[in-house]
């Protein structure tokens, strides 16, 4: 990895639109620039204006370009939606007693994944879990052992594929190529979790604007993931329904006045708010709450329900970190612990270099983590560049391996559709 190289990343979600640049340096990436632009075109993380969408992501990079300093006009962009889905898949060959070599690891995973894609659906991830030599589990380096018999487990995650198409047209219009589309947990997992998390079993909640991801990580591998279609945003639809108040109104009042449950707040602090109009009737501050708690509990009752479901796929969770804006609402982690039965905390950035407090919270975990992911890419730039075949000997063959947790999320192979043959 070169120092001075500059790299870019852009969330695109149903609120905001952040773009984040930085530069490689001998001890890891150094912020630059940060752009925020209020997001258009974009509900429940789809693209429903290419125009707007494009407006919003062409301020967002116009104002980190100039924190910068620099013109940028390559970058990583994440994706959510419930488009998005992910099924495991398993995959063997035969090793007749020799010693196992990093290309036999490496067909072992290809034989996973000749499965059927429909038409209408993109690969953005195949991600190893791990390998089975002679029916001995557990195994996430085979290379070195002998044996006759390798397996291989890998959890595939797929997308709607106009929706992929969709958001990249979105930013090439803005005068940005896109180097690659993540999916948001992916990379939000990057900057919030720590390697005790990943390897002893963690559900990572991201709470958006129209959307909540969700992804479980279990001995170092991603073993689970879908997305809620519910989000910020419906708390905020909320407390405008019930108070009769405008969009804006109902956001200042969760902002400031809001929390996801009263239990072990001082209620007799006045913190309550003024409703707009000539009257300026005050609502109280458990008012405010008594709105907001019946979602937050919907919410954690459905990301309970995804966690059950998980447990086949390996042992259940130690804990859940919440992040994305949302997880700012106060005793909101109180509120998930009680559900779901397991200590819960705010997943804060970490990672990058030159984080302003500011910026330190959850709700740019996914930006600053999109930063770390183009970093890890920004290592593998001159295998690429090197390699025969150029970009297509990059898609099909690069194998990225992320922040050195147990291999975590080597990604294998992308943009395939329909019948896949490797």
């Amino acid at each position: 990895m070169m120092s001075g190289r500059v790299i870019a990343a852009i969330d695109i979600g149903t609120t905001k639109v952040s773009a984040l640049t930085a530069e490689m340096t001998e001890k890891g990436p150094r912020i630059l620039g940060i752009g925020i632009a209020p997001s258009r075109g974009v509900k429940r993380g789809v693209v429903v204006n290419i125009d707007e969408a494009a407006d919003a992501v062409r301020s967002a990079m116009s104002q980190a370009e100039a924190a910068a300093g620099k013109k940028i006009r390559r970058a990583v962009i994440g994706i959510s939606g419930r488009h998005i889905a992910g099924f495991p898949s398993n995959g063997i060959m035969g090793i007749q007693g020799r010693e196992i070599t990093h290309a036999d690891s490496l067909r072992a995973v290809d034989s996973a994944k000749t499965v059927y894609i429909p038409l209408d659906r993109e690969v953005l991830h195949i991600l190893p879990l791990e390998f089975i030599l002679d029916g001995q589990k557990g195994i996430t380096d085979p290379v070195g052992m002998s044996g006759v018999r390798l397996e291989s487990r890998v959890y595939i995650i797929t997308a709607h594929a106009q929706t992929v198409q969709n958001l990249e047209r979105s930013c090439e219009q803005a005068g940005v190529e896109v180097l690659d589309v993540v999916f948001q947990p992916v990379a939000t997992a990057l900057s919030v979790l720590t390697s005790d998390e990943f390897e002893k079993g963690t559900v990572l909640v991201d709470i958006g604007g129209g959307t909540t991801d969700i992804a479980q990580f279990t001995d170092g591998a991603l073993v689970h993931a879908s997305v809620l279609g519910i989000g910020g945003l419906h708390v905020t639809n909320d407390l405008a329904v019930c108070l009769r108040v405008g969009t804006a109104e109902a956001e200042n009042i969760k902002t400031m006045t809001g929390a996801a449950c009263s239990a072990g707040l001082r209620m007799h602090e006045d913190r309550g708010a003024s409703l707009p109009g000539e009257t300026g009737q005050k609502i109280s501050r458990q008012q405010v709450i008594s709105i907001i708690q019946p979602r937050c509990e919907e919410l954690f009752e459905m990301v309970g329900q995804e966690i059950r479901e998980a447990r086949s796929h390996g042992a259940p969770p130690c804990s859940v970190v919440l992040t994305g804006g949302t997880a700012l609402l106060g005793n909101i982690a109180g509120l998930a612990s009680s559900i779901l039965g397991m200590p819960v905390r705010i997943g804060l950035p970490q990672g990058v270099l030159g984080i302003k407090n500011s910026m330190r919270t959850p709700a740019y975990a996914a930006g600053f983590g999109l930063l770390a992911f183009a970093c890890q890419m920004d290592g593998q730039a001159d295998l690429v560049r090197n390699a025969e075949g150029g970009m297509l000997r990059r898609i099909k063959d690069r194998v990225k391996k992320l922040t050195g947790h147990k291999d975590f999320l080597e990604i294998m192979h992308k943009k395939k559709k329909g019948v896949m043959y490797v």
